[in-house]
């Protein structure tokens, strides 16, 4: 076992994705899991999920506590973010360093060769990042780790329809609305199909479309993570309409997982990940083919035998399995350091 820090990056609460998902899972496994909160607490650490606990208070997390625990386990620092590279080899002094690529944001590139230099171990998310690691980092030790299936949205019992969520049809796009979401294609699709509800649940980020000339649109803002199956109940398409970017081009959507989970049927721009994912998730190219199987999705209805697929197809790849791998990479890189009899 180890001791996991995950730096300062974001706040636990925020729209729980595979930051959170991965530690939980490592904390389950026996870990000891240190996630360095943005927001302050109320206490020194608050135990948020088994083995793992949230701190903010960074300067008496490494005069007293950091000290003890390094003499019981192996220091593991995971990271998902390029930048920090200097913060963590200056406060954690770690044994081991993993760095998580899990996005490609072009503003991040320069920090990335360093970082990469330092990590003892290298994990991505997507065959496209892999290949592209692969190739400018030959000799770094890389695992591709996709994104998964939270096991709640499995089997979500029934509940009523939110009372924000308006009756009728709906399509729904969960997930952060932000730049890299079609806008353009989302209005059309809404002005396509004026009698279907086209709903957005996440947080804002960056710029986002004018829906005030579409009465049908319904930007709902964010909503905990717990409450989302509540919503996937009641849509009849989830949809991931993104636009063709860098940062998208590299996505393994987390939110994929989670509509199939929920038994939800999918309609995806055509990403690489999503691609793969075939049929469970359908993919269109281009506007027009987009609007085009929406429409075909909103006429047909389900199937049992379908919506049971993509159930299966999600199980199949839970954040469980995910978990699972990350403690691999981290014992085979404690082994190979000689650090495994600490």
């Amino acid at each position: 076992m180890a001791v996991i820090i995950y730096p300062r990056t974001m706040n636990w609460s925020y729209m729980k994705q595979r930051p959170q998902q991965l530690m939980t899972q490592l904390g389950a496994l026996g870990h000891q899991v240190f996630f360095e909160n943005l927001a302050p607490l109320d206490s020194e650490f608050k135990e948020i999920e088994k083995n793992v606990y949230l701190f903010t208070d960074t300067k008496a997390f490494l005069s007293k506590k950091l000290p003890v625990l390094r003499k019981e386990e192996p220091v593991v620092v995971w990271t998902t973010w390029s930048k920090l590279r200097t913060r963590i080899d200056t406060l954690f002094k770690p044994d081991v360093t993993i760095y998580d690529c899990c996005d490609e944001f072009p503003h991040w590139a320069k920090y990335e060769p360093k970082m990469i230099e330092r990590a003892d171990h290298v994990v991505c998310m997507a065959d496209v990042i892999h290949t592209r690691l692969s190739l400018a980092y030959p000799d770094k030790p890389l695992t591709l780790i996709p994104n998964g299936a939270d096991p709640s949205f499995f089997d979500a019992p029934a509940s009523k329809r939110p009372a924000d969520l308006p009756e009728g049809p709906v399509a729904a796009y969960i997930g952060a609305w932000a730049y890299w979401v079609d806008h353009e294609l989302f209005a059309k699709a809404a002005a396509a199909f004026p009698h279907v509800h086209f709903v957005s649940i996440g947080a804002p980020y960056g710029s986002s479309g004018d829906y005030s000339q579409l009465p049908n649109v319904h930007i709902l803002g964010e909503k905990p993570h717990d409450e989302l199956k509540r919503y996937l109940r009641h849509i009849d398409v989830a949809l991931i309409p993104f636009q063709y970017h860098p940062i998208t081009l590299a996505t393994n959507p987390v939110k994929a997982y989670e509509y199939m989970a929920a038994g939800v049927r999918v309609l995806s721009t055509a990403l690489p990940e999503c691609i793969a994912m075939e049929p469970h998730v359908k993919t269109a190219t281009t506007h027009d083919d987009f609007i085009s199987k929406l429409g075909d999705i909103l006429t047909h209805p389900d199937t049992e035998e379908s919506k049971e697929a993509r159930i299966a197809y999600a199980r199949g790849n839970r954040w469980l399995e995910r978990g699972k791998a990350a403690d691999r990479v981290i014992a085979e890189t404690i082994r190979l350091k000689g650090l495994s009899g600490k």
